[in-house]
């Protein structure tokens, strides 16, 4: 029970990746079984890595099961991830499948940038077999674009690949397309004799396919070559017994009937060969031979008619051929012309898109950075009007207070009366001004543009009240006057003292709080009673008597 459970285990944790390189070791050999595997997979499953090794198997298995795709989008993909993760076997073969899809889809010029993609890579390989493949396939590309001398070049190759990795029907169909190809050279010893190993071959190992390909073209050979004898040794010498005929064979066994005589039988393997035809080539086979037939047995007209049918029919061949490539290059070029204006029109989109997001933000960004400062010209401007009501309410007291501190004697209310409306005239005209400003601000209707220059003349004018020297020294002078000139003896006494302190002694001689003084001299009124209490303390270690008379008048 314990290794039934170890086995079923096992077989739970089997993954799907364990599959695909089970599948890699069998797909040469069985690829109908591989495909069958690999359709039942469910890639959602994958990641990603494994999703591109199995479309490349799905490639590998289908082109090995004769399935011929058409769609190269989804190994375009598998392309470029084994591009990033340089796995230089995996890509080799990526390229390799890729240019079987578009060899099969007639993209001919695609297919070759493939496999000379994939011929780069023949370095990091040691797969002989895949190699030969490779030049396989590039050798008939070369033999289709008509380049027969890079074909024999190939197919050499891929014949010396397959030898090296022991695959010896792979060997026999390259000799077959070697063959082929001396004779497309005119070579026409050394095809018969590349043909007559395919022959040899087939015959023993009972290829149909191969030893058919291989009679039609030495059909063609002995035909070029125009040697009789080895045409009719070839048609009447057994190796047709077991096949149908084909087009080629029937019109050789034509051909080999009018020189023997037999015209009747030449001209019904020809009737028989129409039925045979895929294309314009095979009628011009056909024309070809009638007329043959025709001039061997003396029926001219009958040999006339069928060249100037031949003729046609080549003529339409070559326009339709030489037209072709520049149809091909005309709608490549205006493929990529559209692409290349989609891709243009969509970089535009894209811009268009980011410039209205950037505008929008830019303006977004305006408005709340004015909105902001807006604000805060607001709450400097209460803030401004606060501290100005608070002077003149300070103003008042000051004045109040020196009235009910005054003593009974008439003398000294008569001098604390006249300081205080000295002081009120001193700072009368700033005071009215920001009360002029402030209901100017507060009542106008007017543009932003209007309150900012209010604003900006409210902010002045009690910034005046901290500066101006002229004031400063008036008030100083009618503190000296109606104080018993403290502040001279101030300055004779403490001459360690800053002129902001004097300043700050001047504003308490002449009894304004701690909020009207900050308008004054800008300092925040937690520090205005800190210097104060500091100052009281220096003017403490003066003598006695200066010291309680200082103290007396700053109470």
């Amino acid at each position: 029970m314990f290794s039934v459970a170890i086995i079923l285990l096992c077989t739970l944790c089997s993954t799907d990746k364990g599959k695909l390189e089970d599948i890699e070791t069998y797909i040469n050999e069985r690829p109908d079984s591989a495909l069958q595997v690999l359709q039942s997979i469910d890639i959602s499953s994958l990641t990603s890595n494994e999703v591109n090794h199995y479309h490349l198997l799905l490639a590998q298995a289908k082109d090995k099961c004769y399935i011929d795709e058409t769609d190269d989008s989804i190994m375009l993909g598998v392309v470029d991830h084994y591009k990033s993760k340089s796995d230089f076997i995996k890509l080799f073969k990526a390229y390799y499948y890729i240019g079987r899809i578009q060899q099969n889809a007639g993209r001919d010029t695609d297919a070759m940038y493939s496999y000379t993609e994939a011929e780069q890579l023949l370095d990091h390989i040691d797969d002989d077999y895949v190699k030969g493949l490779l030049y396989a396939q590039l050798g008939a590309l070369n033999h289709r674009s008509l380049d027969f001398n890079k074909a024999l070049a190939a197919f050499n190759k891929a014949y010396d690949y397959f030898s090296r990795a022991g695959k010896t029907a792979h060997v026999n169909y390259t000799n077959l397309d070697i063959g082929n190809t001396y004779y497309a050279l005119e070579d026409y010893p050394q095809a018969e004799i590349t043909l007559k190993e395919v022959l040899s071959w087939a015959s023993d190992n009972n290829d149909s396919g191969v030893y058919l390909n291989a009679l039609e073209v030495l059909c063609l050979v002995y035909q070029a070559e125009n040697d009789i004898s080895s045409l009719h040794d070839l048609l009447n010498g057994g190796h047709f017994t077991d096949i149908k005929g084909t087009l080629i064979i029937n019109t050789a066994k034509a051909y080999d009937a009018a020189l023997n005589g037999n015209y009747s039988e030449a001209h019904r393997l020809l009737e028989a060969s129409w039925a045979l035809t895929q294309n314009s080539r095979d009628s011009c086979m056909i024309y070809h031979m009638a007329y043959i037939v025709s001039n061997e047995q003396g029926n001219y007209k009958m040999a006339l008619d069928n060249y100037e049918c031949l003729f046609n029919l080549q003529d339409s061949i070559v326009r339709a051929a030489l037209q072709k490539p520049l149809q091909s290059i005309r709608n490549d070029y205006f493929e990529t012309k559209s692409a290349y204006n989609e891709q243009l029109l969509q970089n535009n989109k894209y811009r268009m898109y980011i410039v209205i997001v950037i505008s929008i933000f830019t303006i977004l960004s305006l408005v709340l950075v004015y909105r902001r400062r807006m604000i805060l010209k607001d709450n400097q401007i209460s803030a401004y009007m606060e501290l100005a009501d608070e002077l003149k309410v300070s103003l008042a007291v000051t004045n109040d207070k020196l009235i009910e501190s005054a003593s009974d004697k008439e003398h000294q209310d008569k001098l604390l009366k006249e300081m205080s409306e000295q002081i009120t005239m001193l700072f009368s005209r700033q005071f009215a001004l920001l009360d002029k400003l402030s209901n100017t601000y507060y009542e106008t209707h007017g543009s932003s543009r209007d309150q900012d220059a209010i604003y900006h003349q409210v902010k002045n004018e009690i910034e005046n009240l901290t500066t101006d020297k002229k004031h400063i020294a008036q008030l100083e002078k009618i503190v000296n006057e109606y104080k018993g000139d403290v502040m001279n003896i101030l300055r004779s006494e403490m001459t360690n003292l800053n002129e902001m302190d004097y300043r700050l002694l001047c504003f308490l001689f002449a009894g304004f709080s701690a909020k009207a003084i900050s308008v004054f001299t800008g300092d925040s009124t937690a520090n205005i009673y800190m210097k104060k209490g500091r100052i009281k303390g220096k003017i403490s270690r003066l003598s006695p008597e200066i010291a309680s008379y200082i103290l007396e008048r700053l109470a």
